[in-house]
């Protein structure tokens, strides 16, 4: 047998050279498609066909491969060099073509007439018998062969890679996303891990259409952040809760937008704790606060002086404890103010930050407060602030939920419960545009 490999630029041409060649006996073993150039994408398709004629092929040796697979069993030999299942490995027959219903049933019905062939129980060893089996194969390849063209240029291969152009489009697209999360303050690890996300969740249209690249961006936000709206006039037992927090972040005037803030939507029965006895300032504008909303003041400057202030007010539904700033970095103070604050206590503990503390700066203070056994998180100033991204990436790295978010001065106007949307409108929308508050 005589085998020979064509190169064309199409199957009908491919084919039309193998006849002139080999005859219109020719069997035709392979076929398969082929790119010269640059890693095989550049390049221009060729096919590649692999030809046979049951003429003799004499090998370097003076022996044929015919010869060669008769010297043990001539029907099995044929059968294997047919099949590409020689011991030689010189004949390839390995089909590649599309996975479309067609060619897959054709194949199925193909490989079942193949062993209906092979297991012929009377066959006998004769040319006869080998030479039907030849020319049914022969048939049933030319069909394959013939069905492989027709697919091929019937549509694009689903199984192919990506076009380079179509991945270029794509890493501009989330290139133009990441961009987007940075602009409005968000981290390049929090934007890097929403851009893989993008990538896995969206198909390449939507993420090209900035319409719903925006919109997914807010989804994606909003199911990333976290709330904690646990201040309710519905409690059966006394809530208490006690503001701590780094120096000059507004605890004080955020106690006192809280209280306001219950007094007109929930119970009056508020009592005021402080322990912030390191500015004479702070317990002044506390009783300040309190008198002016009719709330009682307790102060105290050691651990069982707070047991007896709660145990005065026992009678209130929420009782609110304003504690003195420490640097996050004095482990002592921080420490100290652990004593005060014991679980047995049952008292919430909200870490106080501001908005236009370095982001550094922020992660560190919720490292160094986290001893105390933090609750929830409150952000104060973030009207002072061009962008509000850090606010996810804190939910991000820390997981801690907001309570409340303050935006000024003002008492109670400027304080508003943590909501999932309005945070996200916050990080989203430029200052200059307005901040949709409550």
């Amino acid at each position: 047998m005589q085998v020979k490999v064509f190169e064309s630029t199409d199957m009908a041409s491919g084919l039309k050279m193998v006849k002139d060649e080999l005859g219109p006996d020719a069997l035709i073993l392979s076929t398969k498609t082929i790119r010269k150039g640059k890693l095989g994408l550049l390049g221009k398709s060729h096919f590649e066909i692999t030809a046979a004629i049951d003429d003799m092929w004499p090998h370097k040796g003076g022996t044929s491969v015919l010869d060669d697979a008769q010297s043990t069993d001539p029907l099995q030999s044929e059968r294997d060099l047919l099949l590409g299942t020689s011991k030689s490995d010189s004949v390839d027959v390995a089909l590649t073509y599309d996975s479309s219903m067609q060619v897959a049933q054709a194949k199925r019905q193909d490989d079942r007439k193949i062993q209906k062939v092979l297991q012929k129980p009377e066959l006998s060893p004769g040319q006869d018998s080998i030479q039907a089996e030849v020319d049914e194969l022969k048939d049933m390849i030319k069909t394959l062969g013939q069905q492989m063209m027709r697919m091929n240029q019937s549509g694009p291969d689903t199984n192919k890679a990506p076009h380079p152009a179509t991945l270029a489009v794509m890493d501009s697209s989330l290139a133009l996303l990441q961009q987007r999360l940075n602009e409005i303050g968000i981290s390049n690890d929090t934007a890097q891990t929403i851009s893989a996300f993008a990538k896995e969740s969206l198909t390449l249209d939507d993420i090209a259409d900035p319409f719903k690249q925006e919109q997914f961006l807010k989804e994606t936000i909003t199911d990333l952040l976290q709330v904690n709206n646990s201040l309710s006039g519905e409690r059966q037992k006394q809530q208490r809760i006690a503001l701590v927090g780094p120096t000059g972040v507004g605890k004080t005037t955020t106690l006192a937008k809280i209280a306001a803030n219950h007094l007109s939507s929930n119970s009056s029965k508020i009592g005021f704790i402080t322990i912030d006895t390191y500015r004479i300032a702070a317990v002044e504008q506390l009783k300040v606060y309190g008198d002016i909303m009719n709330i009682p003041v307790e102060v105290v400057i050691s651990p069982e002086q707070l047991e007896n202030a709660l145990l005065k007010m026992r009678d209130k539904d929420l009782v609110l404890i304003d504690t003195a700033g420490r640097s996050p970095q004095d482990t002592y103070c921080i420490d100290e103010l652990l004593t005060f604050l014991q679980p047995d206590l049952f008292i919430e503990q909200h870490l106080v930050l501001s908005a236009t503390t370095r982001e550094r700066e922020l992660f560190d203070a919720i490292q160094r407060f986290s001893v105390l056994g933090l609750d929830n998180t409150i952000i104060t100033k973030i009207d002072e602030c061009t962008s509000l991204g850090v606010l996810l990436d804190i939910q991000i790295r820390e997981k801690i939920p907001y309570s409340f978010v303050t935006n000024g001065q003002k008492v109670p106007e400027d304080i508003m419960k943590a909501d999932k949307n309005i945070l996200t409108e916050l990080i989203m929308s430029p200052p200059s545009k307005g901040l949709p508050y409550e």
